[in-house]
């Protein structure tokens, strides 16, 4: 049986709206072990939880949040284009999760995304904002975003988000890394053994819940990152709080 823990991948997507706060206080309610949340940033300098650099998926505003101000995105109604119309959620700022879910006191995987490139006063700001938690590390696919976490001296925790066209050989020579993350495709893969005898274990993103390396994982996984988290703990047998 393992005890690894289980990320909500945004919270609890397959109930509520993704890096919505109805998402996050479902996955705090079920006793999920952590969240993994993505931040971007608006033209004028704010984080907010949200994936897309646009609204057109969750709003249907095509504009890119670079190009908007905080005011603006705060008012975006979220969801399906009937849910938005009666039960619509709104973006939260990174400010506004860090208040709901500090007490809560559980893991966070902070994916940090394209806006912030070249952004350095801001990373350093997200990165300070979080000194108080217990457990929290820092991803993206961006290696100069995380890059800059490391020259910054921020005394933080990194993960590399890999692909297959990754220069690993590079990649896997900065020793800095606290650990690498994969699609779980790439699970039990030559990639995955290549990275674990470099030293990095890893944390696998998709995971649904009904594969059958949650049971008994190879020693290398430090954690999974699922929609579905519940499915997750169930198939680890293990009993949500």
């Amino acid at each position: 049986m393992s005890n690894l823990p289980v990320y909500a991948h945004r919270g609890a997507p397959n109930r509520a709206v993704e890096n919505s706060m109805k998402a996050f206080k479902r996955a705090i309610m079920l006793g999920i072990d952590g969240l993994e949340i993505d931040l971007q940033l608006s033209a004028d300098g704010v984080a907010f939880v949200t994936h897309d650099i646009d609204f057109f998926r969750l709003a249907g505003n095509s504009r890119r949040i670079t190009d908007m101000h905080s005011e603006e995105i705060l008012q975006l109604k979220l969801g399906s284009p009937v849910y938005r119309k009666f039960w619509y959620s709104r973006v939260m700022t990174f400010d506004q999760f860090l208040q709901l879910v500090a007490p809560s006191g559980m893991k966070l995987n902070v994916e940090l995304k394209e806006s912030f490139l070249g952004k350095i006063e801001k990373i350093i700001e997200v990165v300070e904002k979080t000194k108080g938690l217990a457990d929290v590390h820092f991803s993206s696919f961006e290696f100069s975003i995380l890059q800059t976490i490391h020259t910054m001296g921020l005394n933080a925790k990194t993960a590399f988000i890999g692909k297959k066209n990754t220069d690993w050989d590079y990649i896997l020579s900065i020793r800095k890394w606290d650990a690498i993350h994969l699609n779980k495709k790439f699970y039990d893969s030559e990639l995955m053994h290549k990275i674990w005898s470099e030293g990095f274990p890893m944390r696998f993103y998709n995971v649904k819940g009904n594969e059958k390396y949650i049971v008994h994982p190879h020693e290398s996984v430090i954690g999974w990152i699922s929609d579905y988290p519940e499915k997750v703990i169930q198939r680890q047998k293990r009993n949500l709080t």
